[in-house]
Order: structure tokens, then C-alpha cells, then sequence
């Protein structure tokens, strides 16, 4: 079984640099788990105790405001890691995770992970690389918000989507499971005006809906739009 994790770190890159002899022990440290769409992970305020990392799937990292709104925060996706935060300056979770999609997932506690970084630095170096990079996709995020008008960022998030997604043979893309709710928490707009943004982008040719499911039909345009 360790053998069979230990191949699956090599696919997370931050363990991608270690040598056969190093992620060893490490597999032997880890806890593997499948979780269905819209489970809760932990909450704002719990305690952080857990290292995640996806081998696939999605997950949404969100805050819930006092009147009950949802904050979109950031979406992971294979090969990410997320949780790290509270396990290095002993604070509470600072936001929600919930899979967005079924997550295979591997779990690695706080005292293992620490008692690994003491004597392989390179991986605490590669956790702050990924922590200095959404610092500045915060920031960038930030001025989009200010900046970008709602068709804009609805491309954008769109687009994100699409990029995970497998085309078609005519190169189509199915979003599945994306509600106009979900997106307008995705990209602080009410439902109401995400709705008529689809229905412009639609008339542009941009995606068409089967059922409840969006397909995105040219993400070159939606790319401009952005």
C-alpha cells in the first residue's frame, strides 16, 4: 500500500523533487480518503491539525460573512495542497473547504509534516514559493475585483473551470455541477446578474446549457473577454 502512495506523492510537486528512499516513510505517514461532492473538509475556527493534498478532484475555499453570504476565497485542484497555514502558526482554520467535486485526497497530520520539514528543507522552501504565489493571486484577485466588470470575471472563472476540463472531439467543455449560485459566490455578483451574463455569453456563442450543466464552446473567447 505504501508503495501505491509513495507514487502518488511523486505526483503532488511538492514532494516531486524527493527520492524513492525519502518519500518512503513519508507514504507510511499518510491517510488516503475519498469524499463526495459538497463535503465539508473543516470550518472557519477549527482547529488545524491536517495537511491536504488532492490527487483529484476540486475543492472551494470559502468564508461565510455574518449576514450568511459565501465568500469564494480559491479553488484547488490536482496536485495542490491546501490546510498548511494553520498547522505553521497554530491559529484556527481561517476559511471553509468544501469538495466541489468527488476528491481523492491524502492527509497528512501537522506533528508528521513538521518532523519531515526539519530535515528536508527544499519542501519548506517549495510551501513558501506556493504560499508567496497566492499571496499575489490574493492581490491580483483584489484589483480584478475593483478593476473587472462582472462579465469579465464570470469569463474568467468560466475559463478557469474550462482549463480543467477534458474537450470534446469539436472541443466543447462541460461544466458540471456549476450553478449560477456557485458561480456568483464565485465571483461576488448576485445570482440575478450572473444570469444575464450567461444568457449574453450565450447569445455570443460563447457556451450553451444542456439541462443544468454549462458547455463552453470557445474558451479562445472567453479568454478575450477576460
Amino acid at each position: 500500500m505504501s508503495g501505491v502512495i509513495e507514487g502518488m506523492l511523486r505526483r503532488i510537486p511538492l514532494f516531486s523533487g524527493l527520492a524513492d528512499t525519502e518519500l518512503a516513510p513519508l507514504a507510511l505517514r499518510c491517510r488516503r480518503r475519498l469524499f463526495p461532492p459538497r463535503e465539508a473538509l473543516f470550518h472557519e475556527g477549527d482547529a488545524g491539525q491536517t495537511l491536504y493534498l488532492i490527487l483529484s478532484g476540486h475543492v472551494n475555499i470559502q468564508r461565510e460573512t455574518p449576514d450568511g453570504s459565501i465568500v469564494h476565497v480559491a479553488r484547488r485542484g490536482p496536485g495542490d495542497h491546501f490546510g498548511e497555514l494553520s498547522l505553521f502558526d497554530d491559529l484556527p482554520r481561517s476559511a471553509d473547504a468544501l469538495t466541489d467535486t468527488a476528491c481523492d485526497l491524502l492527509m497528512l497530520d501537522r506533528r508528521e509534516l513538521l518532523f519531515f520539514l526539519e530535515t528536508h528543507p527544499q519542501v519548506s522552501w517549495a510551501i513558501i514559493r506556493t504560499l508567496s504565489s497566492r499571496l499575489r493571486e490574493a492581490s491580483d484577485r483584489m484589483v480584478s475585483s475593483e478593476t473587472r466588470d462582472v462579465l469579465a470575471r464570470l469569463a474568467a472563472c468560466l475559463l478557469e473551470s474550462a482549463e480543467a476540463g477534458t474537450p470534446d472531439t469539436r472541443g466543447h467543455i462541460r461544466l458540471d455541477g456549476l450553478s449560477d449560485g456557485r458561480l456568483a459566490q464565485r465571483i461576488g455578483a448576485t445570482r440575478e446578474t450572473v444570469n444575464r451574463r450567461l444568457s449574453r455569453l450565450k447569445q455570443m456563442g460563447v457556451l450553451r446549457r444542456d439541462g443544468t450543466t454549462l458547455i463552453v464552446q470557445n474558451t479562445e473567447r472567453l479568454r478575450t473577454l477576460c
